[in-house]
Parts: structure tokens; sequence; C-alpha cells
């Protein structure tokens, strides 16, 4: 039981970031007015619609995927957007669809449309007010209103005795001659199919389409041919000549899968993360027992096989612990306080020297252990009843008798040296 509690969690998870992943994964446009786009920026509602009226909606992946001779009459041909048409490149593509019933661009307010199509037109942002066809042209009905319109389309003089605008910011606003509204149609020509030019994207996104007359007009201006071609403006569509940003030229698929390694990488780091643990909070200062330093520490020296720097800090508190005892000042250099103890313990300099002052005596943890053992007799045998006790040079020294007691200097426990009882 407790190995299902432990499991559990991480099986439902891995179920979650499947499903996320499956959801993430399954086709599905994020361009804005694609019809395979279901979101509130999509147009698939519309799509779906004019294929329920018996419309051939084609998408179709930029310009380039274009085949001239299957494009003809009972043709519509619809551009989002031209951001993606150069100077060049537009024209040529609208010459080359002088055979369509019609096509239609829509205007997203950038003022690019007329240069990347050739047309004398201008645009500006409208008010967004809902506002009436006020024009003659086939999509249009009288009482129809737009709502959710954003760019307003102006006809330059050159253009503007073959255009005709629907949609204009108010009643009688064309009555002067201008040629403004939401919608501008451009009559067919020699060098270009009937065009309409709208500004009225967003009112056909999902989130729009069943506001207003909204819907109709979007229906009668797309669904007046049988075959809709929807074309979906890419990068490549700038030609190489032409510049262009490096999310622009990444495949829309890569946000699904960067959200999925996303997912990924944020449950592996719960994983990690929880094996290091609760945060334990310790009032402060905390109070540690010299054993467990020491012992903490001699197993750092074994784990790092430092013999040599153990054996210096065993030195180093023989040394300090036989100062006193000897009745030398702690500050004693550690050469003559060898002298000392070698003339107090009657053992050669040498090998005093090497006892306390060499810490290459112990090159591994064997040499260490007799180091400290003969360091430990050393002391024992100092602080021994009846030892010799070292005194400054100039002072005299007392030795036991060879049956009787060690003087009070001498004994352990007494605090009296030598030089005090001198002085």
């Amino acid at each position: 039981m407790r190995a299902v509690r432990r499991w559990a969690p991480w099986v439902l998870l891995v179920l979650v970031v499947a499903v996320v992943a499956a959801l993430l994964s399954t086709p599905r446009s994020g361009e804005p007015l694609s019809p395979a786009n279901n979101g509130p920026d999509g147009a698939q509602a519309l799509a779906e619609v004019l294929r329920q009226e018996g419309v051939d909606v084609e998408l179709v992946a930029g310009t380039a995927g274009l085949d001239p001779s299957s494009l003809g009459p009972e043709t519509t041909l619809l551009l989002p957007h031209t951001r993606y048409l150069g100077p060049e490149t537009g024209p040529d593509l609208v010459a080359g669809l002088a055979d369509v019933d019609q096509l239609v661009v829509l205007a997203d307010g950038t003022g690019e449309v007329g240069a990347s199509l050739g047309l004398d037109v201008e645009e500006s942002w409208g008010a967004g007010i809902p506002v009436a066809a006020d024009c003659s042209a086939p999509f249009a009905r009288e009482g129809d209103q737009l709502v959710g319109w954003d760019v307003l389309l102006a006809a330059g003089s050159q253009d503007r005795p073959a255009t005709t605008a629907c949609f204009p910011p108010g009643a009688g606003h064309n009555l002067g001659g201008a040629r403004e509204g939401a919608v501008l149609v451009l009559e067919q020509d020699g060098s270009r199919p009937r065009t309409v030019l709208a500004g009225i994207g967003p009112t056909w996104t999902n989130a729009r389409i069943t506001e207003g007359a909204n819907a109709a007009v979007a229906l009668r201006l797309l669904g007046g041919s049988d075959r809709l071609v929807w074309v979906q403006p890419q990068p490549s569509d700038l030609g190489l000549e032409a510049g262009g940003s490096l999310w622009d030229v990444l495949p829309r698929s890569l946000t699904p899968a960067l959200w999925v390694v996303g997912g990924g990488v944020l449950a592996l780091a719960l994983w990690r993360g929880r094996r290091l643990g609760a945060v334990v909070t310790e009032p402060l200062p905390a109070v540690v027992r010299s054993t467990e330093t020491t012992v903490s520490r001699a197993r750092l020296y074994h784990q790092a096989h430092d013999s040599r720097h153990a054996a210096r800090a065993v030195q180093s508190g023989a040394r300090r612990r036989l100062a006193p005892l000897l009745g030398l000042p702690t500050t004693t250099g550690a050469d003559r306080l060898a002298e000392v103890v070698g003339r107090v313990s009657g053992r050669p300099l040498d090998q005093v020297r090497h006892l306390l002052l060499d810490p290459g005596a112990a090159h591994d943890d064997a040499g260490l252990l007799v180091l400290v053992r003969e360091i430990h007799a050393l002391e024992d045998e100092l602080r021994r009843p009846g030892g010799p006790v070292a005194t400054e040079p100039g002072y005299p020294a007392d030795y036991p008798d060879q049956g009787g007691s060690a003087p009070a200097a001498q004994r352990p426990g007494t605090s009296t040296s030598t030089a005090e009882r001198t002085r």
C-alpha cells in the first residue's frame, strides 16, 4: 500500500503530461483568421458555414502554393493580410489572378495593403462604431450593420473613379466624391480582377462573427463563387531579397513542442527538488559538542586520505598541552619546546622532533596511528608522578629521590611551577 501511495502521484503526473501533449500536438493553426484556428481570433466558424453552404473551401499555404492554371472563373481568392507581399511580388500576384471572380484582401491597419498590391489606397484606424452599408454592392443589403471593424480605407485619385465604397463612417459620407469606407470594391480591368479591400477582419473572427450583420456580409462576399481559395501567407512570400524575423520563419508547430518541453523540465525540477526534503529551521546560535566536531573533522581527514594534515593537528595539540605541563609559557617556540621535552624525558632530540614537529612521520593511516600512540606515550611519561619537571635555563632542576616522593611542583594537580617556587 505504501508503494501505491508513493508512485500514484507520479503516474498521475505522467498521464496529465501525456494528455496535455496530445492536446497541444493536435493540428490546429494559431494564425489569426485561419480557417483551421478554432480560437477567438480564428475563422473556423466562418469556414465551416461556407462549407455547409456548398462552397469548396481550400486552404493554401503561401502564395507560392497557388497554381495559376487552376485559378479561373467561379473562384474567389482571399488574402487575410499582405505583410509577406513585397512591392514586386504583390503586383505580380494580382496580375496573375486576372481570371478569378474576385480577389478579397483584408487590411490590418499597417498601411501596407496599397503599396503591396500596387494600388492607390490609404489606410487609417476606424472608430469601431457600427456602420451601415450605404452602397449598392452585391454583398451589401439595406439595413446591414458591421460591428467590430477596425480599418478605414480611402481610394486615391488614381483608383477613385473605378471604386465603390461601402460601410462609410457616416451616412452620405461619400456624396462629395470621396471613396472612403470599411470596404472598397475596385472593378476589374486588364491588370487585375475584381478586387475587394476590407478593413473588417475582426468581424469574421469566431468571437464576433455572430454580431450584427457580420456573418451575412461575410457569407455573401466569400460565398459568391463555387470555390474559395483561402491563402495563408508565409514568410517565403517575401522573396529572397526581403528580410524577416526569426520567429517569422519558425514553424507554428514549434509552440506546442516548446510547451511540452517546458512541462517536462518543470516536472523534472519538481521530481529532483522533492528529494531535498522539507527545509529545517534551527535556532541560532546552535550548540555543537566538541566531540562531534572532532569526529567529523577526523572523518573528513580519513575520506581525503590527508594523514599529514591530521598529523599536524595532533602534533599541534600535543605541543599546546606539553608547554604548561613543563612549566613553559604557551608562547614557547616549537624548537625550544622539543629541546626541553628531550632533556626532561631523556629521549634523543631527533626522536622528539620527529614526534612533535615532523608531519611526514604519518604517511598513511597506519603511520598516523603509530604517531598518535607514541605522542600519547610521551605525554603519559611526562605526566607520571615522580617524573622530572623542566625549568628555564639558569634555574635548578629538582629530581625525585630513588625511594622518596616527588616535590610538590612535580605532583599532578598542583599549579606551582619550578619557576614560581624560585621567585
